[in-house]
């Protein structure tokens, strides 16, 4: 007479389901695994003393698995685009594309806050060994910004007379070889006097006539403007009077 398998649903005649072997020694039923799989664990409320050990057994042998967080790579991104963004911005500025300046404008500069009596511009040409020399002076002297420059320019009263103004022109430039003038760019007597120096990179001469005209006396001298390129900025390294030159009205 044939049985209906109670795992499967399946007629057998014989002792055990040929179809899902419910009823054979040693065979587990596959709808019978299904089942015992989907049965909820029974509650930690109704375990023995030794159900609820073994449970903390197995818990402490089951690895943790952190949450992942969301944002993660997110600020990775983040992180790599401001470090590459960092590195962009270096190599334009070690090139000069980013904050340059030209060493015409820089003489301009010099000459236009003498004119102006302009302490913080005038400083600001100049390699910052020198600027600090300047702001300590000015300090020890006590005076403004604006009352040191017209100190500064003292000497040149007697000689040209009172109201005394200037004006100049940048005229041909000389760029200056690293062989045939190493004191340009080693700076050792700079170095004795400021204790340190920039580094030099490339050095000119610049020929600067200028004008200045007074109550006494109109009358134009030339300057040797030695200005080189320290870092990515140029810079005034020395101002130079030619007396050879000059031509008076």
């Amino acid at each position: 007479m044939a049985k209906i398998c109670k795992s499967c649903g399946s007629y057998y005649k014989g002792s055990y389901c040929e179809k899902c072997g419910y009823g054979k020694p040693d065979t587990k039923s596959k709808s019978l695994e299904k089942f015992k799989k989907a049965t909820p664990k029974k509650p930690v409320r109704f375990m023995t003393e030794e159900e609820k050990a073994a449970v903390k057994v197995t818990a402490k042998d089951k690895p943790i698995q952190k949450k992942a967080d969301p944002n993660a790579r997110r600020n990775l991104l983040i992180a790599v685009a401001v470090v590459t963004l960092g590195v962009i911005i270096y190599v334009l500025i070690s090139r000069g594309v980013l904050f340059s300046n030209k060493k015409e404008d820089v003489i301009s500069q010099y000459f236009t806050a003498l004119r102006d009596n302009d302490f913080d511009k005038f400083v600001d040409t100049v390699p910052k060994e020198i600027k600090n020399a300047y702001k300590d002076e000015r300090e020890e002297m006590g005076l403004s910004g604006e009352d040191y420059m017209r100190r500064f320019k003292e000497p040149l009263v007697p000689v040209y007379g009172e109201g005394l103004t200037l004006s100049f022109e940048l005229g041909r430039e000389e760029k200056l070889d690293r062989t045939a003038e190493p004191e340009v760019f080693d700076l050792t007597a700079y170095k004795e006097r400021y204790g340190s120096a920039p580094s030099v990179s490339e050095a000119y001469i610049v020929y600067v006539d200028v004008t200045y005209t007074g109550s006494i006396k109109s009358e134009t001298v030339r300057y040797n403007c030695y200005i080189a390129k320290t870092g990515w900025k140029w810079k005034i390294l020395n101002m130079e009077f030619d007396p050879g030159i000059m031509t008076a009205e």
